[in-house]
C-alpha cells in the first residue's frame, strides 16, 4: 500500500471530512494527515514519552476512522472538535482506567503485596494538572526541576550538567518553581469538561 500523496493546501479538512464521508479512502488518509499534529500536541501536553504520545495518536486515529466509517460524524465542517472529543475522551477513559486500578490496589492490595508488586501512583487532578504545568516551562527548566528534585543533584551538579554557572542553575531553578505554583494554582480548562 503507497504513502497517501501530501494534501493540497486548497483542501481544508472539512472538504476532506465531506469526501471520506462519502467512502473516499484517499481523503480518509489525508484528513488522517492533517489532524495528527494536532492529535500529537495533545498527547504530548499529557504523556510522558515519545511511544505513549504515538500510540495515544494511533488510537485517536482508529477510533476516528471507525466513527468516519459508521457516519458518526454528523457536520464535516466540525471536524476538527470532533477529533478533539475523542482525544478528550481517550484521556478520561485512561484516567477513569487509572483511578479503578487504583481503588482495586486499595481494596486488594494487600493480598497482591505479598507477590512484590509495586503500586502504581494514584492520578489525580492534581497530578495531571502538574503535567500540563510541566509541558509549559521551557525544556531547560524542565531539566534544572528534574536534575534537582528528581536526580537530587546538587547546585553545582546541576550547572555542570546543563553547562551554566552555578548562580544560573539556582535561579533557573528558582523561576521555574515559581511559574509551576502560579500554573498549578490555576484551574485548567479540560477540568470543567470533567
Amino acid at each position: 500500500m503507497s504513502a497517501p500523496e501530501p494534501v493540497p493546501r486548497e483542501a481544508d479538512a472539512a472538504a476532506l471530512a465531506a469526501q471520506a464521508l462519502a467512502g473516499d479512502r484517499q481523503a480518509e488518509a489525508q484528513l488522517c494527515l492533517r489532524l495528527a499534529p494536532a492529535i500529537r500536541a495533545f498527547a504530548r501536553r499529557r504523556l510522558r514519552s515519545q511511544d505513549a504520545t504515538r500510540e495515544f495518536q494511533q488510537e485517536v486515529l482508529l477510533i476516528f476512522v471507525e466513527a468516519l466509517r459508521a457516519g458518526r460524524l454528523e457536520d464535516p465542517a466540525r471536524v476538527a472538535g470532533f477529533v478533539l472529543g475523542i482525544c478528550r475522551n481517550l484521556a478520561f477513559d485512561r484516567v477513569r482506567e487509572r483511578e479503578r486500578r487504583g481503588k482495586l490496589w486499595e481494596l486488594y492490595g494487600d493480598s497482591v503485596s505479598a507477590s512484590d508488586v509495586v503500586q502504581p501512583v494514584e492520578v489525580t487532578v492534581e497530578i495531571m494538572r502538574l503535567e500540563d504545568c510541566l509541558t509549559e516551562l521551557s525544556k531547560r527548566a524542565r531539566e534544572a526541576v528534574w536534575l534537582s528534585y528528581g536526580e537530587l543533584l546538587s547546585h553545582s551538579e546541576v550547572s555542570t550538567r546543563l553547562g551554566i554557572s552555578e548562580g544560573n542553575a539556582r535561579v533557573l531553578r528558582h523561576r521555574a518553581l515559581h511559574a509551576l505554583k502560579q500554573c498549578v494554582a490555576t484551574p485548567k480548562r479540560w477540568e470543567s469538561l470533567q
